[in-house]
């Protein structure tokens, strides 16, 4: 808010002056009219100045305001005479009154507008005064002049007073001014400073409104962009999600025939598995069987290691025979000495008994290394059956009732083999060797 110029204040204490100038005036017109018709107008030509002329002069006396809104002058309150109110004790003319005005207006009023000091106001009221009072000599009688020349030197004296306190309220007004242009120019600048922060926060918002358009046209697009992204990975769901819904559709397709297909041969596998129970039982009785020939060629396998000991023992004794023979066919190179006929018998005897050796040593090389071949094949098939005794069913489910009697001939073929082997091998025994059959009685321990 701008402060009200001087002026304008100027203005209205002129205003409130003279309007209670204007009052007191008409107050004491009709105060004198009532109390004396007969006597003359108590304004003279100094009291219109006084009150018309109070008007011009007071533009710049300083006004107050009071607690009840009412302009107070500061030294009006203290003045308790009314220099408005005197009224003159000379009578005037009736024509006094209709010339009144003009005179009141006309005698001080200044062509040049300028505003008059106090020592040449006070002049022209004495002038005005005296011509006055030479006018009013040819009305009235020489006691009214002189009881008017008394009034007129009071007035005057009010008028001085008037005009120092006029002095004193130009002198406040002008103070009152300087101030006032002061807050003026603090507000100016104020208001300067405030113009210059408002353009610089204009021009912020503009800077603020144009970053966050840009920003705004940014985040936009990055929205955009980002809905376009996720419209592009919703698609690529939704077509990888018919693919993978194709996809299941015709492995559930391939399962339910694989299902299908798997119960048919579950069915084949239950009748498989009741045939396999019944040869199963078949097959259990041929390996009781089976193990009851075992058995029986464990035994002969025990009988056979016995003869295995006979023939190493009789291997023994030959041993000492061609050492016996040995030392005899010393003995007879020694009588062949003397003889020839005795060596050449002795000889004969020698070959054949070499060829006797030979023939034993032969047989023996046989049957050792047919009980050692025998008792590997034994081993293998023992471990075999210690080791795989629980996969003998699997082994008969695996193969086919056929099979399984073939693989029983073959083993009833070897073992016929086997016994005639083992004949023929004790019949050579016996015939070349019966002692390694005979039973010796055990060695008394030592």
């Amino acid at each position: 808010m701008m402060a009200p110029s001087v002026d304008q204040g100027a203005q209205h204490s002129l205003t409130v002056v003279s309007n209670a100038n204007f009052c007191t005036d008409d107050g004491s017109s009709a105060e004198s009219n009532g109390k004396e018709n007969s006597r003359c107008s108590s304004l003279s030509d100094g009291e219109s100045f006084e009150c018309f002329g109070e008007g011009d002069m007071d533009t710049g006396t300083p006004q107050s305001l009071s607690g009840d809104g009412v302009l107070r002058s500061p030294r009006n309150d203290g003045l308790k005479r009314n220099t408005w109110l005197r009224t003159s004790l000379r009578r005037s003319s009736p024509n006094n009154h209709e010339n009144l005005p003009n005179r009141r207006w006309g005698s001080f009023r200044q062509p040049s507008g300028k505003r008059l000091g106090s020592n040449a106001l006070a002049s022209q009221l004495y002038r005005s005064s005296s011509f006055n009072s030479s006018g009013r000599s040819s009305t009235c009688d020489t006691a009214d002049d002189i009881y008017s020349d008394v009034s007129l030197e009071e007035d005057v004296l009010d008028l001085n007073h008037k005009v120092q306190m006029l002095q004193q309220q130009m002198s406040v007004l002008a103070d009152n001014q300087t101030n006032t242009d002061e807050r003026y120019t603090r507000a100016k600048q104020d208001n300067a400073t405030l113009q210059a922060r408002v353009m610089m926060l204009e021009e912020q918002l503009r800077e603020v409104e144009l970053r966050s358009e840009d920003r705004l046209a940014e985040e936009e697009r990055r929205h955009r962009e980002l809905v376009a992204r996720v419209d592009r990975e919703k698609q690529l769901q939704v077509e990888n999600c018919a693919i993978r819904l194709q996809t299941l559709e015709l492995e559930n397709t391939s399962l339910r025939e694989e299902a299908a297909r798997c119960r048919a041969q579950a069915e084949r596998l239950r009748a498989e598995k009741t045939t396999v129970t019944e040869q199963l039982g078949e097959a259990e009785s041929i390996v009781s069987s089976l193990q009851d020939e075992v058995a029986a060629l464990r035994d002969q396998e025990r009988r056979h290691k016995e003869c295995a000991h006979a023939n190493q023992l009789l291997v023994e004794e030959l041993t000492l025979e061609v050492d016996r023979l040995r030392l005899e066919i010393h003995t007879l190179q020694e009588l062949n000495q003397n003889s020839r006929e005795p060596q050449t018998q002795l000889q004969a005897q020698l070959d054949s008994l070499r060829q006797e050796h030979r023939s034993l040593q032969e047989a023996h090389e046989e049957l050792q290394a047919m009980i050692l071949s025998r008792g590997v094949e034994e081993g293998r098939n023992l471990l075999s059956s210690a080791n795989e005794s629980h996969s003998l069913a699997a082994e008969l489910d695996d193969m086919s009732q056929d099979d399984i009697r073939s693989a029983y001939k073959e083993s009833q073929e070897v073992i016929s083999h086997l016994r005639s082997y083992i004949d023929g091998i004790l019949l050579l025994i016996v015939e070349n060797c019966p002692r390694l059959l005979e039973v010796k009685p055990a060695d008394p321990a030592p």
